[in-house]
């Protein structure tokens, strides 16, 4: 035996053999176990049979890819042994014919489960057009998690492929061979279903078929008698004909079985103490415990494993409402015993249930003692053992499930919807006036009295009527604000204010809306078809559990840049450095995600300085803010922002392209010029001569420039006069409808009325005809006119250029002496006669010099500039979509992309960025503020063919890869700096189930307000005052909501707490953050006409929704909550991530404004779990700290 097969992986021993082959467990050079099945010669020495069989194998599995089917890893030819292999994933377990005592031991039940698996990886072939021809019980694997693996296709059938010169059907083993192969016939689908009959027909009766045994199946249940009975068939007609109905009758098999079958759980004490303490029962007694959890456990019931922190094992029964955590009862090992209940959000619930075991028996809950086992109790072990195989079958097929919904048509209908709705919609507003701030750089616009509501964004740019025609747009800018009816955009630098109407139309231009889902819809083909850097993050992301790491990276606090870096953090930056391809960082509010990042930076260029990172984000304030914390760790480190400039924060308008240009501009002429010196100085050049050269090689030049551009003035000239014929055309009708006018206007004083009918007739057929055309004319003149300016501009710029050109060729000779043309050809010669001595010398130079000088001329020109000088830079940065901008032309290549706010992006707009990188980090917090993308698409009737959802729209891809990424390649950061500890520890047991850890102190993060007695988490409730009710306004359409009763509590108490600060002579920001646009609107209006003065002196405040204030941070925090009414109704507030991200912005002083009793009327609202109800449990638990104040 050789010690090693094609000289890369070691055998370590024989496995089994075969008639045609042998396989080896062996390593390969990473020290990965792997099985080699080596492909013998034929007894006949017909190399062609085996290299046809080894063909056979290798496109059948290579087109397949199946949990239940061994994987192919590697092929090829060992040239020293003249032998075919295969490298294939090695199952640590055992095949059915090995197995066959253990698995006649099995129960009915477990049968049928391995039946199915077994069923499921063939069917999967047989959708792939591949017939096995040879499933038996040697070709059949289970490893040590039960699960079934299908090996050896050396014979197997590809339906839609043909192969002449061989046929291998008659190799297939002869005791589960089927009739029409015994036949010599062709082999089908049903050819394999009669043999995997054959096979579970022995593991159901518990005994080998035998030479002419007679198939007897009378004792086994009917149900599955009658599944192998058809199974086994001789005439195919009679037989199944395919395994989807196999597995319909095996279900229903199951379900006979499970009919008569229970659970028997009891319960303690605690239990039901528990459940009486939370109001669940009426009074502490085990017997109404019992009932009450029986009830809860009705119609479908999950189990899932837990393990705690300390290694101890229990059991989670998920009911309606609650969690019952078991364990074996210490008395009867056969029975669960519930220790504890465990009191959750519903959405938390129904989440632990998707990923949970449906238990298939009744459940009764006794709080009686009892040891005796009834008949058809079963055994607590036995769910155990079916829980333990069906968790190890969910880990290894739920990356296979998430490819078979096809997440990413999902995500192209998103982008097809969100087309359609921009080809159908146009979103546009009436204006009656602007006025220009120059200071500012921005146009305040009135709008329409009967405009409510905008739909545009901050990103949108957006357009306005021209002066000139009113059916034209023209790009203005982006909008800042808009509220009270006044909209304030900020200019784009290519805007002319002169071209806007005063008053017309605002609307989004269609067509960057369009570039930018089409930028998407390209990054999301690119990443289907691996068209991307790093191939691999396209398996990843459809198959996130690919994603590995080497976790070799161990890093000290000492060895960090930052002084801020923790526990958590240094965690983070290991795994991060660690990941092969992909890794995954949660950073709940506060943590310090930007400190991650900026860290990483540098931990990157340390050990590779080289390295070219990408800083993405989907908004600009996130990627400014990330770009400035690396620039303070790493002063020197070049780096471009890319984007609209207008959007650029005031810390990075100096690494603008244009501005990182300039600057790399400026040193490539000096290395030019430098470089021109030194090899002047290096072959000893004659200055004078040389001098003289230099002049006559800039003439030359200016000279082809100058013929270039007369040629270029001729063609303006060409299209002047064609412009001037078309606008001929104009005047030539405008002067026949004058000359009709006037004819009509005589005529009509000398004829009779009939006449006139008659000439009027005539005549107004004819003005229709021109009329039907003015319109059309009237364009083009328009059109025709402003391209006359055009070229006349150009004519004169040309004409301006060739003359100073001139100039300057005049200038030249005037240097040289010469006043002819023929002294300066006489010049020019002497020169050249007198350079041949040292002819190789200078035209060396001459190349070098030229080559300078071109390079000189493009970097002041900017020609074919972005390239090189995106090479030079370390460090870009850009929004998700803006990163797309710079076109095709220009190649993008990173070896990091790090993308900020990643659960803020839709699917389709992070994969733009992800497109570019080699590796990949993701930093952002999928319990903040989702995706946002219009509900309005799944009203879409499109969205009948495609059956969208809400959660679809609104999960994002960080999301969906957190749920399913291996450990060792995400990490959340838990440690927070920000909030006082007393709105960290609500933060923290509201929205991260307790784990993020405050670090900061009550002392250094509280304002001593005497008003809430230096409490820092206040409830001020209108449940007392009788306007709380809230008001409902129609926008569009769109409901919104405002509470006056609420902003005038507001604003008096600002007034009490700015009295305080006064008096404390401290300063303070302000954010008052409203649910809606209608309540926000109401505040700004109160504030600016009643309270701006008064407040400002000690108070910096902003009001606006939740969206405004996600990646910011305030000192005091005013939450409206808007919403009273006497049923209780939240609407979209009980979306636990916008509370997550309002009450998160505040660091020291947090003050809910609302009805306290209203919004925690129900417990519950739409089967998800009331987060004010949370909230007001935790003040009052809290009473040191916080605080419920009824307003009067």
């Amino acid at each position: 035996m050789a010690s090693y097969i094609d000289d890369q992986y070691r055998v370590l021993r024989p496995i089994q053999g075969g008639n045609m082959s042998n396989l080896y467990l062996c390593e390969d050079d990473n020290d990965n176990r792997v099985a080699v099945k080596m492909f013998d010669k034929c007894d006949n020495n017909d190399d062609d049979l085996q290299e046809k069989i080894f063909h056979r194998e290798v496109e059948s599995l290579e087109k397949v890819q199946h949990v239940n089917i061994v994987r192919i890893i590697d092929k090829g030819l060992d040239e020293r042994l003249g032998k075919f292999y295969i490298v294939l994933e090695f199952i640590n377990g055992k095949n059915f014919e090995d197995a066959f005592e253990d698995l006649c031991s099995y129960d009915y039940y477990p049968k049928l489960e391995l039946m199915e698996q077994v069923l499921g990886a063939v069917e999967y072939l047989h959708k792939k057009n591949i017939v096995h021809r040879d499933l038996k019980p040697s070709n059949i694997m289970f490893n040590e998690e039960n699960v079934v693996k299908i090996i050896d296709f050396g014979i197997s059938k590809l339906t839609d492929t043909f192969y002449s010169e061989y046929t291998v059907g008659n190799f297939s083993t002869p005791k589960y061979r089927s009739p029409e192969q015994a036949q010599g016939k062709t082999a089908t689908c049903q050819s394999d279903i009669y043999s995997l009959g054959l096979i579970f027909y022995e593991i159901f009766k518990g005994e080998k078929i035998k030479e002419k045994t007679i198939l007897d199946i009378s004792s086994l249940p009917e149900g599955i008698q009658n599944i192998l009975a058809k199974m086994i068939k001789m005439e195919t007609a009679l037989r199944y004909d395919n395994i989807s109905d196999i597995k319909r009758d095996i279900s229903y098999a199951k379900s006979k079985i499970m009919q008569d079958k229970f659970l028997n759980i009891g319960l303690t004490n605690r239990v039901s103490g528990l459940l009486h303490q939370y109001a669940y029962i009426d009074r502490n007694e085990l017997a109404l415990a019992a009932v009450a959890i029986e009830r809860d456990l009705l119609g479908k019931i999950y189990i899932r494993t837990y393990k705690s922190n300390y290694g101890d094992v229990a059991y989670w029964l998920l009911g309606k409402q609650y969690i019952s955590i078991c364990k074996i009862d210490n008395r009867n090992s056969k029975r669960f015993t519930i220790i504890g209940i465990k009191f959750i959000n519903n959405a938390d619930l129904a989440q632990r249930k998707e990923n949970a075991y449906e238990i298939p028996y009744k459940v009764k809950i006794s709080a009686l003692s009892n040891r005796i086992i009834s008949a058809g109790e079963v055994d607590a072990n036995v769910l155990i053992e079916e829980l333990m195989n069906y968790e190890v079958q969910q880990n290894s097929l739920r990356d296979e499930n998430m490819r078979i919904k096809d997440i990413a048509s999902k995500w192209q209908e998103i982008l097809k919807l969100q087309r359609r709705k921009v080809e159908q919609e146009k979103s546009t507003v009436r204006y009656t006036r602007f006025t220009v701030n120059e200071k500012e750089n921005c146009i305040e616009i009135e709008l329409d009295k009967n405009v409510q509501e905008v739909e545009f964004t901050s990103d949108d740019m957006l357009t306005m009527t021209t002066k000139k025609n009113i059916f034209r747009l023209c790009n203005v800018g982006y909008m800042r604000e808009c509220q009270n009816g006044k909209m304030i955009i900020d200019l784009d630098r290519n805007t002319y204010i002169g071209n806007i109407a005063e008053s017309g139309e605002i609307s989004i231009n269609r067509r960057l809306v369009e570039i930018a889902l089409g930028r998407q819809t390209k990054a999301l083909k690119n990443v289907r078809f691996k068209e991307i850097v790093n191939p691999d993050i396209s398996d990843i992301i459809f198959n996130p559990q690919k994603a590995t790491s080497k976790g070799n990276i161990l890093l000290s606090p000492k060895e960090c840049q930052s002084s801020l870096i923790d526990k958590s953090k240094l965690v983070s930056l290991e795994k991060a450095l660690s990941s092969d391809d992909l890794f995954l960082l949660q950073g709940p509010p506060g943590t310090g995600k930007t400190t991650f990042i900026s860290e990483l930076v540098c931990q990157i260029l340390k050990r590779n300085s080289e390295s070219k990172i990408l800083i993405a984000s989907q908004s600009h304030v996130a990627v400014d803010h990330s770009l400035t914390k690396v620039k303070e760790l790493i002063p020197n480190i070049k780096m471009i922002r890319i984007g609209i400039k207008e959007k650029f924060s005031e810390s990075v308008i100096n690494y603008t392209l244009d501005a990182f240009c300039q600057e790399w501009t400026a040193t490539v002429i000096a290395k030019c010029k430098e470089a021109i010196e030194n090899y002047k100085n290096e072959i000893g050049l004659d200055e004078s001569l040389q001098g003289k050269n230099s002049m006559i090689l800039e003439i030359e030049q200016l000279t082809k420039t100058v013929e270039s551009l007369i040629d270029e003035l001729s063609e303006v000239e060409e299209e002047k006069s064609q412009i001037d014929i078309l606008n001929g055309k104009w005047h030539y009708i405008n002067d026949k409808i004058s000359a009709m006018q006037k004819l009509v206007q005589v005529k009509s004083n000398s004829i009779s009325g009939q006449e006139l009918v008659s000439i009027l007739d005539d005549f107004t057929e004819n003005i229709n005809g021109l009329n039907d055309r003015l319109g059309d004319i009237i364009e083009e003149s328009v059109q025709l006119s402003e391209q006359k300016e055009e070229l006349e501009r150009r004519y004169q710029k040309i004409n301006d250029d060739i003359n100073s050109k001139s100039k300057n060729i005049t200038d030249w000779k005037e240097v040289l002496g010469v006043s002819s043309q023929e002294e300066y050809e006489a010049l020019k010669s002497d020169i050249k006669n007198s350079l041949k001595e040292n002819q190789i010398k200078y035209n060396q130079f001459s190349k070098i010099e030229a080559l300078c000088k071109e390079w000189i001329k493009r970097v002041q020109h900017g020609d074919g500039l972005l390239q090189e000088s995106l090479v030079d830079a370390t460090i870009v940065g850009a929004t998700c979509l803006g990163i797309a901008s710079l076109g095709t032309n220009v190649e993008l290549n990173f070896d990091w992309v790090i993308v900020d706010e990643a659960g803020k992006a839709t699917p389709p707009e992070i994969l733009v960025p992800i497109n570019l990188g080699k590796k990949i980090v993701l930093v952002g917090d999928h319990k903040q503020l989702p995706p946002v993308v219009d509900e309005n698409l799944i009203k879409d009737p499109e969205n009948s063919k495609f059956n969208l959802t809400k959660k679809d729209l609104e999960t994002s891809l960080f999301e969906y890869l957190e749920q399913y990424l291996d450990e060792s390649c995400k990490s959340i950061l838990d440690e927070q700096y920000r909030m006082n500890p007393v709105i960290g520890e609500l933060i923290s047991q509201m929205f991260y189930d307790g784990k993020l850890i405050s670090r900061t102190s009550k002392e250094e993060k509280s304002i001593p307000l005497k008003i809430f007695d230096h409490k820092s988490l206040i409830w001020l409730s209108t449940a007392q005052k009788s306007n709380n009710k809230e008001e409902i306004l129609r926008s569009g359409q769109y409901y919104t909501y405002r509470n006056r009763c609420e902003a005038n509590i507001i604003f008096d108490y600002l007034l009490k707490i700015n009295d305080e600060l006064d008096d404390l002579k401290i300063n303070k920001e302000v954010a008052i953050i409203a649910g809606y646009r209608a309540q926000r609107d109401l505040l700004i209006s109160i504030f600016e006409s009643q309270y701006s003065s008064r407040l400002k002196k000690r108070m910096k405040i902003e009001i606006n929704t939740v969206d405004a204030f996600q990646g910011r941070e305030t000192d005091i925090v005013f939450y409206s909550v808007v919403r009273s009414n006497d049923e209780g109704n939240l609407g979209f507030l009980q979306d636990v991530r916008r509370l997550n991200v309002a009450f998160s912005r505040a660091r020291e002083l947090l003050i809910v404004v609302g009805n306290h009793q209203a919004v925690t009327k129900n417990i519950s609202l739409y089967g998800q779990d009331n987060p004010f109800v949370g909230i007001a449990q935790y003040i009052y638990s809290n009473q040191e700290d916080c605080l419920v104040e009824e307003v009067k």
